[in-house]
């Protein structure tokens, strides 16, 4: 019968010496375990990674978006409370020719024309500064996007009667002067039709769309703008208001 240490084979007698737990806690300090890999971060597959990109777009622009203040109102025309903004432009049924003037003050860029918009007075001008001696409604209309028309429609109805208020248009336009000459013509429209060809007296009174009516207290004090389109009868009682 073979003794114990058969067990051990040719490890030699150190070998047959040590404890089994002594044999481990060497073994462990020869062939130690290699150290744990951390873990790897998933990556979205290729499948789904320009959905990640679009998405994160998307966030970028939202979020620079409500960034801006009051980005809505800037579309909407001047504010409740606020100077009504000067311009001088030609009468669309006038014969003077050129681009309107917005220059507010004496001091500011003779970009907006050599003279203050209130001063440029005469035959065939339009001027806002004019107009506002009395209650104003002013209403800008469009070539483009919406058909805006209609709304002048309605206001030259509803002025019939309106004693002590003016009425006037901001037509942004880029088509030939004859041509809007005969839609001023053929709708009939008998109020001051400001042309606005490069957009300045729109881009002054911070209208983007159409159609938009502003109304004002005598003296140049804005009581409202509203954007879209008004009946008649609420035309009526904005104006008997101011």
């Amino acid at each position: 019968m073979s003794g114990p240490e058969d067990r051990f084979g040719d490890l030699g007698a150190g070998a047959r010496s040590k404890s089994a737990a002594e044999r481990l806690e060497e073994r462990d300090r020869t062939h130690p375990e290699p150290r744990p890999r951390p873990p790897e971060v998933p990556r979205p597959s290729s499948r789904y990674a320009w959905l990640v990109g679009i998405v994160f777009f998307v966030a970028i622009v939202v979020a620079a978006i409500n960034a801006i203040p009051n980005s809505g109102d800037a579309l909407r025309g001047p504010r409740s409370g606020t100077p009504l903004p000067r311009f001088s432009a030609p009468d669309v049924l006038g014969p003077l020719e050129g681009d309107a003037n917005v220059k507010q003050r004496p001091g500011d860029s003779d970009s907006a024309g050599r003279l203050p918009a209130c001063s440029v007075l005469g035959k065939g001008v339009v001027n806002s500064c004019q107009l506002a001696e009395k209650p104003l409604v002013l209403t800008f209309v469009f070539d483009r996007g919406a058909d805006c028309f209609p709304q002048v429609d309605r206001v030259e109805r509803a002025m019939t009667g309106m004693r002590g208020v003016n009425f006037a248009v901001v037509y942004f336009s880029r088509k030939d002067r004859d041509e809007v000459r005969e839609i001023v013509r053929r709708r009939g429209w008998t109020m001051p039709v400001a042309l606005d060809r490069d957009g300045a007296v729109s881009n002054v009174y911070g209208v983007g769309g159409c159609p938009v009516t502003v109304f004002a207290h005598a003296g140049g004090e804005v009581q409202g703008s509203e954007i879209g389109f008004l009946t008649e009868e609420e035309l009526r009682a904005r104006a008997r208001r101011l």
